[in-house]
């Protein structure tokens, strides 16, 4: 029979997390917030990230932040639910902030912003803390995909 470990128990807090390796078809940065790469096929459609871009609506396709830095091509861990420590963000980001992916806030590929009215795109986490210069823990929400 498998062991069900209770967080706190053994006087240690958790912070459960999931990871998943998919294909990035760019250099790809730590901390910021990614989105699956449509338009390529190397492992079937789904199967590739890039970093996420800000659109005038959102980004409908960001789901987790990369908790690896790449100069290429090629396979990077992507972390897709938990806690993360200095994820890229708006530098207006408050603690509690609902955070997207779009140009709501500075534009800048890759960082989350804080939802406001108007934004198409899904809540894909909620700030812990407010921002130091760009960065914040964040809890990534997992939006089931992988």
């Amino acid at each position: 029979m498998a062991v069900h470990k209770i967080d706190g128990v053994d006087g240690t807090d958790n912070f459960p997390k999931k990871f998943v390796t998919l294909y990035g078809t760019a250099a790809i940065t730590a901390a910021n917030w990614v989105m699956l790469d449509i338009t390529d096929t190397t492992n079937g459609l789904g199967g590739s990230v890039v970093t996420a871009t800000n659109t005038a609506n959102g980004e409908q396709l960001a789901f987790g932040v990369a908790t690896e830095t790449t100069t290429a091509a090629g396979n990077i861990k992507i972390q897709v639910a938990g806690k993360y420590e200095n994820a890229a963000v708006d530098v207006t980001m408050a603690a509690g902030s609902s955070i997207v992916v779009s140009d709501a806030g500075t534009g800048a590929a890759g960082r989350g912003q804080i939802y406001v009215a108007g934004d198409l795109a899904p809540i894909v986490g909620i700030a812990l803390e407010d921002d130091t210069a760009g960065v914040a823990d964040v809890m990534i929400i997992d939006q089931g995909y992988f």
